[in-house]
């Protein structure tokens, strides 16, 4: 039997769809929730920030979120939901007799503990007083039978169904990204039914019917109001199709191949920016694919990831053969505006704001655009690279980052310079008048096609060096050459509140500006990560106060009184003026996570000498 690579659950319908490695779909439906998932145990994923993230849980091909909001593991088969449930008992009970372990797990909220205590014992014959560690292979196999008859996996078997199926699947999109809540219909035979697309944009899986006969799908016109078909879904093989609702058109799979198959051999990947709030379960789902899959690609043996990073989506599960599947995170590819050098620094955020063209792919990504079929007619069967959302900057200065891994400016200015690179008539990154932290912050700016310096204005080139350039620059001459005054750089719009992504200027009390990052992460509550340059003369990721931290005093180990500085400097937020219709969606959400310095570097790759968690200013010069 061919092997099943990932899974999902249909609450709705109480129907486990499972898709199998040469394209076909199995539904299991009746019996019960652990026998439709092959979870002998109701094994349940564990959860960060709303989504499964499993830890150690091994042999699992997806979820399973019920209609009560709980989430299970769904297994490939029977053995392997064994294997995990025989490995999750020695794992978190090896140390606990059956009485121990089962108020913890099955605690009493969900469970007659009493009962189920009292069951196990008696079914699988286990001394009470035995830890379940001590247990031979042959006693742990009673006891994971044990509570598989428990949890209900045997019951209802005349009830089982399962099938195996053609299904295809419907994206709603305006042609650049989805779009959740919409409406279809669909007719079959002389039944109809309405559905709605989810926060994906994704609608649920289309099963062909078994008579052979068409499935209609329906959208209602907007002046009518009267159902009107858009496409039809038949045939032996499954396909993806795209509703382009604005339009009403209708796109699917060319051909007859279907969608999963791994009959044409390896596919191009494509890369992805991780984005906040990101998951690999998450990214997963989006692109049908597994966690496996994606760690496989990428070679990493964990599922932590960081906003910014760039992975390989690849494997045989992805989304492919020009169904045009919207982009996750998408962004108007637009050239960026020209700005006048008369605009007034007041009225900038109410002008029309378009966003920029995509940033280049970071160092080390290979492009992955399409690839050709074989006939060599062009055919797209990979998806086209999708725009970056949030700060679309931000890879290219995480990929930096992690291409220096924390050299020092000495030998990094012979490999790049960031002074030469965006023009701003510096010549070294090396000594006191030479800091280079606005030149890299203006680098990725420019590699992601923002623009950097306002043309005409004197002293242009070298404001793209000072910290405080991104606040204020020298205005424009007037007809006398004299009178020349200083405004708010009419390219960047100042924020009230830090954004993932913002560039943060560290700000003295008298408003000079002295520093410039990214804004990362968050460290407690008066700290931000800063992923930047020239911090201790690298590239990397340290801490700065948002607010003044005035002189304080504490105890050491020895009880002797030490007394700290404190730091009179805080920080401002900008943003390319391009970038503030966005901006002001991403104030409601600001992608900021929780972190420390010293945990993203050693996550990239960059030896930093010395602690960049310590609530101290790196060395800026």
């Amino acid at each position: 039997m061919s092997r099943l690579i990932s899974a999902t659950y249909h609450p709705n319908i109480e129907v486990a769809e499972f898709i199998c490695e040469d394209g076909r779909h199995l539904l299991r439906s009746g019996g019960t929730l652990p026998w439709r998932i092959n979870n002998p145990g109701d094994l349940t994923a564990r959860m960060v920030d709303g989504v499964p993230a499993p830890r150690k849980a091994k042999g699992y091909v997806g979820f399973a979120t019920t209609r009560s909001g709980r989430t299970f593991l769904i297994f490939p088969d029977e053995d392997a939901g064994r294997e995990e449930l025989k490995a999750n008992l020695k794992r978190l009970h090896g140390d606990r007799t059956i009485p121990e372990a089962i108020p913890i797990y099955a605690p009493k909220k969900e469970n007659d503990t009493e009962k189920y205590v009292r069951d196990l014992l008696k079914t699988s014959g286990i001394p009470a007083g035995r830890k379940i560690g001590e247990c031979s292979d042959a006693e742990l196999e009673k006891i994971v039978s044990s509570i598989a008859e428990i949890e209900g996996f045997h019951a209802n078997a005349g009830t089982r169904k399962e099938t195996w199926v053609a299904v295809s699947r419907i994206n709603a999109t305006d042609g650049s990204q989805p779009l959740p809540g919409t409406e279809i219909i669909l007719q079959r035979g002389g039944k109809e039914e309405t559905v709605k697309s989810d926060a994906a944009g994704r609608f649920p899986p289309v099963i062909h019917p078994a008579d052979k006969s068409a499935v209609h799908v329906k959208v209602a016109d907007p002046k009518s109001r009267e159902a009107v078909t858009v496409g039809t879904i038949e045939g032996d093989v499954g396909k993806d199709f795209n509703l382009l609702a604005r339009f009403k058109r209708w796109k699917g799979v060319a051909g007859s191949e279907k969608i999963n198959s791994s009959t044409l051999g390896q596919r191009t990947p494509m890369s992805y920016v991780v984005q906040p709030g990101d998951s690999l379960w998450k990214i997963a789902k989006l692109y049908r694919t597994s966690v496996e899959a994606i760690r496989e690609a990428n070679e990493r043996g964990h599922d932590r990831i960081y906003p910014g990073e760039v992975l390989l989506i690849s494997g045989s599960e992805r989304r492919r053969l020009g169904s045009e599947a919207p982009a996750p995170h998408p962004t108007t590819v637009t050239k960026p505006p020209s700005v006048s050098t008369t605009a007034s620094p007041a009225a900038l955020p109410k002008r029309p704001v378009v966003s920029p063209a995509p940033p280049p792919v970071p160092t080390a990504i290979g492009s992955s655009d399409s690839a050709r079929s074989k006939e060599g007619e062009g055919k797209v069967l990979a998806l086209i690279n999708p725009v970056s959302g949030r700060a679309p900057w931000m890879p290219i200065a995480i990929a930096e980052a992690k291409l220096r891994r924390g050299e020092t400016e000495l030998t990094l200015q012979e490999k790049i310079n960031y002074h030469i690179e965006i023009d701003d008539t510096v010549k070294s990154m090396f000594g006191r008048k030479s800091a280079w932290c606005a030149a890299f912050v203006n680098w990725c700016l420019m590699r992601a096609n923002y623009p950097i310096e306002n043309k005409n204005f004197p002293e242009r080139k070298i404001a793209k060096a000072r910290a405080h350039g991104f606040y204020e620059v020298d205005g424009p001459k007037k007809e006398s050459g004299k009178d020349r005054k200083k405004i708010r750089n009419p390219l960047f719009v100042e924020l009230e509140k830090p954004i993932y992504g913002a560039v943060a200027m560290v700000t003295s009390l008298s408003g000079t500006g002295q520093h410039v990052g990214f804004v990362y992460a968050k460290n407690g509550s008066n700290g931000l990560i800063l992923l930047g340059g020239n911090q201790g003369q690298q590239i990397n990721f340290s801490y700065f106060n948002i607010l003044p931290v005035a002189p304080f005093v504490t105890k050491n180990k020895k009880g002797e009184s030490v007394k700290h500085k404190g730091s009179p400097s805080y920080l401002k937020y900008f943003v390319p003026i391009a970038y503030y219709e966005q901006a002001k969606k991403d104030l409601l959400d600001p992608g900021i996570e929780e972190r420390s310095a010293a945990e993203i570097n050693k996550a990239m790759g960059i030896e930093v000498a010395k602690s960049a968690d310590a609530n101290t200013t790196p060395s800026l010069r």
